[in-house]
């Protein structure tokens, strides 16, 4: 299973969501076991804005538009992604191409992410 998380550094979560157009994508095996690690670059910049307070507004206007379509390519072999928060936007986006969205969920420790999966009942 392959599992994406927003990165500031190619090591740790961000917990600011995807706006630093980074991801961890870590393959986890069956037996919830890290075997793969590689950070990816979303090919476009996030259009950020002067508040967060309109982030909602301005999710879809054409900039974000261009935005979540290459964060879609970016994670298009992906099959989970977890973070802090994302834009409800591109959870939908996400999720209408059958990838499974968890929110709210801090990782301290990519390597429990085998652990994580399990309690969330993704991992069997």
């Amino acid at each position: 299973m392959k599992v994406a998380v927003p990165t500031d550094d190619c090591k740790s979560m961000s917990f600011h969501g995807p706006r630093s157009g980074l991801f961890l994508v870590v393959y986890i095996n069956k037996d919830g076991k890290t075997e793969d690690v590689e950070c990816r670059k979303v090919n476009a910049e996030h259009p950020h804005n002067e508040s967060d307070n309109h982030h909602e507004e301005h999710e879809t206007g054409p900039e974000h538009a261009r935005w979540h379509l290459a964060v879609l390519e970016t994670l298009k072999d992906v099959d989970v992604v977890i973070a802090m928060h994302m834009g409800p936007t591109l959870v939908q986006a996400l999720r209408s191409l059958g990838k499974t969205v968890v929110l709210g969920v801090r990782i301290d420790n990519i390597d429990d992410l085998g652990t994580i999966l399990r309690d969330k009942g993704l991992l069997s």
